[in-house]
């Protein structure tokens, strides 16, 4: 098994591709910071998750959202042209009114700042050092940098607290050199190269965005400033603890004749998750925030501090141990992924596995006003991020949260949760503004948003309908938060958070569909299927989704229906039953493939717009994420595999993320780490950071999630181990999966064939196994051999109470080796 870290022998580059490519993260969920591990300098820039541009400004009562006034006017006359054959018309009447507008209130996700340190006596070339290592160590969250110079070796260590909300970054040293340095805080210095295309290296200044006072005293350094579109107050404050002398120069604080420094910085804006207030705190002073906070770690020491860091990451990390029978490698991690196709895989691929639980853990946690993670996680070097480093709602930040659940994260999703629920105030604007389906004082009759959404509500279609327009995002991100409550069986939580947000999901839905006569199909009307084609009716993306929310929507009725205080709408529930049996997702073309258009094989399709290679294949969304499919039901499997087969195996990052999980669903463990091997080659880059291009987080939490889907599944009603293990993975084990029904699980199999499974059942019930003949194996719960109900072949059923431990174990002549 892998020492679950990335290690390196050289420093990042001083540019954004060094950013981008080489640097490396760390992060308490709120805070994150990229380390580049310079030789006698470094750079540690830094940011904060609240830190935007747009939204509404203080005391601005016209905000809504982005929200355009009577849009819905044209919705008859679209859904009838459509209805009529007149594409043309429909198009014209889309493109022109189910949009939003570009504006500079849509904001985008801004860097905060850098520290620089420079060491004034050491030298600045790496062949002056000797030993030189850069570590990220992924069991203690902290990134490392280590050399010898004259005899002396120098080391720092930076983390980010999550218990103490502090930037920790320690200086020591180990021979007769003492630590002598400049430290300077400033706003992020814009690093101009060549970059990515999507980036723009740089016309504006940092100016141009923010504004900033930075003061400097013996004990640290207080940056302070605004955003200048919206006023959004920010501040961050350096306190340096060291036992060597602090001077106060001109624009940096110098210290010398130190044994041992240690940096600790907080950032904070003054944003607040209510709409209400503008999204403002107007009674938070942020500089006294950002002082007080370092200063309550100060008082702490740096060692309790890094203990408690250490142990609050590792409840997280730990939870999940993988060994898919990697040997030992001293390769560095460029050099493992450059030789990846000579090399063993195995390590670098359990590596990648645990990279993106760490980077879910570092960029997503619950606190207060704690937004979810972005298209970049919570890293962000410059002030014009491609796509605005926002969070867009046609697969991304779904994606962000497909490992939360099923790797044992289940916290890390709550900020999620929170966001999706603020979305809901402006949400019930574009309902009303796009949809004529409104909400009176009190009432929550139904919400609204689309491809891009901001931490300001922002709810309104993009400016381009053909891929701003995407009404069925609502039902989307529902999954996300639903899938909470299935996997941990917390009926409070879903009866008070939970279902009302998923009821008002679904009161929408109830009133926007459209009953298309000559389908016999409740309808999505005009649809669009991200990112190609043009405008139908009811496609299998929107038609999915509505039924994966329907679906949802009922069976979480009924699981609170005996809850004491719980009050069902059967009125509601009726109606969505009704259209729910006829929705009609899925149809099979002419061609075999799944449809992603109704009016495939007709004649009033065109065919326009159509990319037979298209990154996006969401025709398959019911696939995975959704329960739409099931290897019960082949017709639709088969031709779901046509599909996949078509589409070819190409794409972005995300896009090969995507399809491991696809290929997991289909039960094909080969091809899905067919995915995972193009996804390593091609669109991952030094860091282990996945590329669009350029970086985008999505893909990393994507491939974790298809690499535990490979190994577990348990959303068709029951448990499957390894149900697509891959020909090179035969030996291995797995400890600390969940499936749904809050059920930890633990593996070993040997020659491709699994030989021992343990399942703790956190809330007791029924359990039902899928795995050949497991109804030939014993079975034990808490040491008792017990006896199992059969299902159906290669099925059983095992009641359980609450904390059960259930051992079921393959019995073989053979002596096969104990759990490692």
């Amino acid at each position: 098994m892998m020492n679950n870290q990335l290690h390196y022998g050289k420093p990042a580059e001083n540019s954004y591709k060094g950013w981008e490519h080489e640097a490396l993260p760390v992060g308490n969920g709120t805070m994150g910071s990229k380390v580049f591990g310079w030789v006698g300098r470094e750079r540690i820039q830094f940011n904060e998750k609240t830190l935007w541009s747009g939204g509404p400004k203080p005391g601005d009562d016209s905000y809504n959202g982005g929200n355009l006034e009577g849009k819905h006017s044209v919705l008859p006359e679209i859904r009838q042209a459509l209805e009529d054959g007149n594409t043309e018309k429909a198009k014209q009447l889309a493109e022109e009114h189910l949009v939003g507008p570009n504006s500079p209130e849509y904001g985008r996700y801004l860097s905060f700042g850098d520290i620089y340190l420079d060491f004034t006596n050491q030298s600045k070339e790496l062949e002056s050092v000797t030993d030189y290592k850069r570590v990220l160590d992924m069991d203690t969250a902290t990134t490392s940098v280590r050399y010898k110079e004259d005899g002396t070796t120098f080391k720092r260590d930076t983390f980010i607290s999550h218990p103490d909300k502090v930037m920790v970054t320690h200086l020591s040293k180990e021979g007769d050199k003492p630590l002598e340095f400049n430290a300077g805080l400033y706003l992020t210095k814009e690093l101009v190269d060549g970059g990515s295309n999507h980036v723009n290296h740089y016309a504006e200044k940092e100016s141009d965005y923010k504004q900033a006072t930075v003061e400097y005293t013996e004990k640290g350094a207080l940056l302070k400033g605004t955003v200048r579109d919206n006023g959004l107050e920010f501040a961050s404050y350096m306190e340096i603890d060291t036992d060597g002398v602090i001077e106060v120069l001109d624009g940096y604080l110098r210290v010398t004749g130190a044994t041992y420094a240690t940096l600790m910085t907080h950032a904070v804006t003054n944003y607040a998750q209510n709409p209400e207030t503008n999204y403002r705190d107007t009674t938070m002073d942020v500089a006294e925030v950002a002082q007080s906070t370092v200063q309550q770690a100060i008082d702490k020491t740096y060692e309790q501090v890094k203990v408690d860091h250490i142990n609050d990451h590792q409840d997280l990390f730990h939870r999940v141990q993988l060994d898919l029978g990697a040997k030992t490698s001293a390769l560095f991690t460029d050099d493992l992924l450059a030789t990846y196709d000579k090399q063993d895989g195995r390590a670098l691929e359990e590596l990648f596995y645990q990279y993106g639980r760490y980077l879910l853990i570092t960029s997503s946690r619950p606190g207060k006003n704690a937004l979810p993670a972005n298209l970049q996680g919570v890293w962000n070097a410059v002030d014009n991020p491609a796509w605005n480093s926002d969070y867009h709602m046609n697969v991304n930040l779904q994606m962000n949260y497909w490992p939360a659940y099923s790797a044992n994260m289940a916290e890390t999703a709550l900020p999620l949760i929170n966001f999706v629920d603020d979305l809901r105030y402006y949400g019930r604007v574009a309902a009303s503004e796009y949809a004529n389906i409104t909400s009176k004082e009190g009432e929550e009759n139904g919400w609204l948003a689309h491809t891009q959404v901001t931490p300001f509500g922002w709810t309104t279609p993009g400016w381009n309908y053909y891929w701003g327009w995407s009404p069925a995002a609502n039902a989307w991100i529902m999954q996300n938060v639903y899938e909470y409550y299935r996997y941990t069986q917390d009926k409070e939580f879903l009866q008070e958070k939970i279902y009302p947000m998923l009821k008002e999901t679904a009161k929408f839905w109830n009133q926007f569909l459209h009953y298309d006569e000559a389908s016999d199909r409740w309808v999505s009307s005009p649809s669009y299927s991200p990112e190609h084609g043009t405008i139908t009716i009811g496609n299998t993306f929107d038609q999915s989704l509505v039924w994966q929310l329907f679906h949802d929507f009922k069976e979480a009725t009924e699981v609170l229906r005996d809850v004491e205080g719980f009050r069902p709408d059967d009125t509601l529930l009726a109606e969505i039953s009704e259209k729910f049996a006829k929705l009609k997702p899925l149809h099979i073309n002419n061609d075999g493939h799944i449809k992603e258009w109704y009016e495939e094989d007709t004649d009033a399709f065109t065919g326009e717009k159509v990319e037979k290679h298209h990154r996006h294949v969401s025709e398959l969304v019911g696939l995975f994420p959704g329960t739409l499919f099931s290897k019960d039901n082949p017709d639709y499997m088969e031709a779901a595999k046509a599909t996949l087969n078509h589409r070819g195996d190409g794409g972005t990052g995300w896009a090969k993320a995507n399809k491991i999980n696809l290929w997991a669903r289909l039960l094909d463990g080969n091809r899905a780490h067919h995915l995972l091997s193009e996804q390593l080659r091609q669109s991952t880059l030094n860091n282990l950071w996945d590329t669009h291009p350029p970086f985008q987080i999505d893909g990393n939490f994507g491939a974790t999630s298809g690499i535990t889907e490979m190994l577990l599944q348990s959303h068709d009603g029951y448990i499957a181990p390894l149900p697509a293990l891959p020909d090179v993975w035969k030996d291995g084990s797995v400890k600390g999966l969940k499936a749904r029904g809050n059920v930890e699980v633990a593996m070993n199999w040997k020659n491709s064939t699994l030989y021992e499974l343990q399942l703790t059942a956190h809330s007791g019930g029924l359990l039902t196994i899928d795995y050949p003949n497991i109804h030939n194996w014993t079975a034990t719960v808490n040491g008792k051999l017990v006896e199992h109900q059969m299902v159906k072949d290669n099925r059983i059923a095992i009641n359980t109470q609450k904390g059960d431990n259930v051992v079921l174990k393959f019995i073989s002549s053979e002596a096969l080796p104990e759990r490692k």
